[in-house]
């Protein structure tokens, strides 16, 4: 595997070490949406006296509390992050600390577009989640690679602060 590639994580595990930034995906309770809208549905149904559509709203409960259930599950795969003292966990892509050479500045409002904004993005989505934004990290290889989170100031400062603790080899002088 290239030096510039992140090592593949466990989905679903959880990294070893105390947590310092940490994101999940969408809560397991939005599951509930669709039976709940049903259920009022239904009472609408018996308050107003028009006959109540039993079967129709039980399949429509179904059916997309099976549909928010298989998309609940992937954003809590891919849209999850972590990092610890010694990993970078982004979706299902996991990132040595120690391979972070710098974690580069955030853009501001008025400045043109960096380098790193169309680097590769971590966690094997191929364009990142809406309403997220990205930090962009460039790797001991030279290259550059964008994390991304739902608060990129609290990333970049954890992520800051986690990689100036690392101890570093001293460079060749």
């Amino acid at each position: 595997m290239p030096a510039s590639e992140p090592t593949a994580a466990r989905p679903g595990i959880e990294p070893e070490g105390p947590i310092l930034y940490a994101e999940d995906g969408w809560s397991w309770a939005w599951i509930l949406a669709a039976p709940a809208f049903c259920a009022a549905a239904a009472g609408f149904e018996l308050a107003t006296g028009a006959p109540v559509h039993w079967l129709m709203l039980t399949v429509c409960a179904i059916a997309t509390a099976l549909c928010h259930g298989v998309m609940i599950a992937a954003t809590r795969v891919h849209g999850r992050v972590r990092l610890t003292p010694d990993v970078y966990l982004q979706g299902t892509e996991e990132l040595e600390l120690r391979r972070i050479e710098e974690v580069l500045p955030l853009p501001a409002a008025d400045d043109s577009e960096a380098a790193w904004e169309t680097a590769r993005l971590l966690g094997e989505l191929r364009e990142m989640p809406r309403r997220r934004a990205a930090v962009g990290l460039r790797l001991d290889t030279g290259g550059e690679v964008r994390a991304w989170s739902r608060n990129p100031a609290a990333l970049h400062a954890a992520l800051a602060g986690a990689v100036a603790g690392l101890p570093r080899e001293p460079g060749p002088e």
